[in-house]
């Protein structure tokens, strides 16, 4: 190139082609916005809550805990078919929608499992991360997504 090239600039390292930088720039451009849009596209919007829920304060906060924090394994419906638990190591992740716990399904047994996780699995503690009322609001989602009825030590207060 020559140094009077309208199309090329002398960085001190040499010429750079101005055409080639702006194709370089439009296609990150380009792959950047095709990638905002996918987002916008593919990622799903949980379902409003139902009536049932809706309706209680417990449930209601619990769901939202639930959505934010377990449904990426369990999924919406506690099926344990979350968009990342086929990527897990380790034993697959649990049903907690039929009801049906291997550790135990008594309102302190399923709070515990949330608390504290479950060794040798995925199962994350969210003791340190959740505030008791917290906890008790998720564990109490469980129950409902496990079409059981809400334990009321759930919706007592924490000593």
């Amino acid at each position: 190139m020559a140094p009077d090239d309208p199309l090329s600039v002398d960085d001190g390292a040499g010429a750079v082609d101005a055409a080639a930088a702006r194709w370089v720039f439009q296609g990150m451009l380009g792959l950047m916005i095709a990638g905002v849009l996918a987002y916008f596209m593919l990622s799903t919007s949980p379902p409003p809550p139902p009536p049932e829920v809706a309706g209680d304060p417990l449930l209601l906060e619990g769901r939202s805990i639930y959505l934010g924090r377990c449904a990426t394994c369990h999924g919406l419906e506690g099926r344990g078919d979350g968009p990342i638990a086929g990527s897990l190591l380790g034993p697959p992740v649990g049903n907690i929608s039929d009801g049906k716990w291997k550790h135990g399904g008594k309102p302190e047994e399923v709070l515990g499992v949330i608390s504290k996780g479950v060794d040798g699995t995925r199962m994350a503690g969210w003791g340190l991360v959740l505030e008791p009322s917290q906890l008790r609001a998720v564990t109490a989602y469980v129950f409902f997504l496990a079409r059981q009825p809400v334990p009321e030590v759930l919706r007592q207060s924490a000593p």
